[in-house]
């Protein structure tokens, strides 16, 4: 029976060192610039951030300028700013600015400035091959019955579908308050656009809006026209662009005369993670200014910081701020609403 025993521990022994030999000769091995050493599997690499698959902790995230080399068993793909993409089983950097590689096939090695390097393993829209889908969604309810009857409804989303060369973005909003039977809020916005890319981060494009807001005398303004913009970033860590463009304006207003005019329009859309991407900060703009009344200027903005939480939900404190430089009769100039939101990303 000490034989059979004996036996059994010696095969579970040696099943254990096989299988940790096969892992490690599976595995990538990174090592950082303290000399500690990380097995894992190489994801990617953007925004100064390395994914590294673990079997101990997940996927983790480093931080690109602490790692001192890497090498992988499959090849990765390396995306420079040039565009030119380089295939690689080999990295280093070998000092804070300069970045060395072993090219697929080759026996020497060449090497660049460090953050000549944009991606490693990047996203297969950024070589040509299909649509990235973003997509977001937000609620917010208040139900109140008591002394007072209140009801609030608002609902937001945004889908996005980006590739190389374009990009489209749909959006809407719609707000429904009732207080004691009374209707104190009902407006939506529908909108949608296309940008068409000339190079990295110049476009051009055009878009069309359908906008209601019962309170402000607003039945139904639509807008359309062309634009071009500017694409300052865009990573999931930080994204910035501005655009502008002559549009023709109809407003159909409920008591006040309907009017069309030419405008510019100008929009911004920003958004940044902060504190190692436990909040994100976003400001989005939209405006347009009469060509006809030069001093009738009107704009939306939405402001706030988002939290994500988990499975793709997140929680959003917002302020949303409407102007009119010229509003119809007994309409304010400015209307502000606060919000706190839940969402879901994907």
């Amino acid at each position: 029976m000490e034989m059979i025993c004996r036996c059994i521990q010696i095969k579970i022994f040696i099943a254990i060192v096989l299988s940790a030999l096969s892992f490690n000769s599976l595995a990538d091995t990174l090592v950082m610039k303290d000399g500690s050493v990380l097995m894992g599997e190489i994801l990617k690499q953007e925004n100064n951030t390395l994914k590294l698959k673990t079997s101990f902790a997940g996927t983790i995230n480093i931080k690109w300028n602490e790692v001192k080399s890497f090498q992988t068993d499959k090849s990765v793909t390396i995306m420079l700013v040039t565009d030119e993409l380089v295939k690689t089983k080999y990295v280093s950097n070998v000092s804070d600015n300069i970045t060395q590689i072993k090219k697929e096939g080759e026996d020497w090695r060449t090497a660049f400035k460090t953050h000549n390097v944009a991606y490693i393993n990047p996203d297969p829209w950024r070589l040509g091959d299909g649509y990235k889908t973003t997509a977001r969604a937000n609620l917010s309810l208040k139900s109140q019955h008591g002394n007072t009857i209140k009801d609030e409804f608002e609902i937001d989303g945004r889908l996005e579908f980006r590739s190389l060369k374009d990009r489209y973005t749909f959006m809407f909003a719609l707000e429904h308050d009732n207080s004691d039977g009374t209707t104190t809020a009902d407006n939506w916005l529908l909108s949608d656009k296309y940008d068409y890319f000339i190079n990295k981060q110049r476009y051009y494009g055009a878009s069309l809006s359908f906008e209601r807001d019962v309170f402000t005398d607003l039945r139904l303004r639509t807008t359309f026209g062309p634009h071009t913009g500017y694409q300052f970033y865009e990573t999931k860590a930080l994204n910035l662009r501005t655009e502008t463009g002559i549009v023709k304006v109809y407003e159909e207003n409920i008591d006040e005369e309907d009017h069309d005019y030419l405008a510019m329009k100008w929009y911004m859309d920003y958004d940044q993670f902060l504190f190692n991407d436990l909040t994100q900060f976003y400001h989005e703009q939209r405006g347009l200014w009469d060509f006809e009344k030069t001093s009738k200027i009107t704009f939306n903005s939405w402001t706030g910081f988002r939290f994500p939480l988990q499975f793709g939900i997140v929680a959003s404190a917002e302020m949303e701020l409407e102007y009119d430089s010229q509003p119809n009769p007994g309409v304010h100039k400015t209307d502000t609403t606060y919000r706190l939101k839940i969402g879901y990303e994907w």
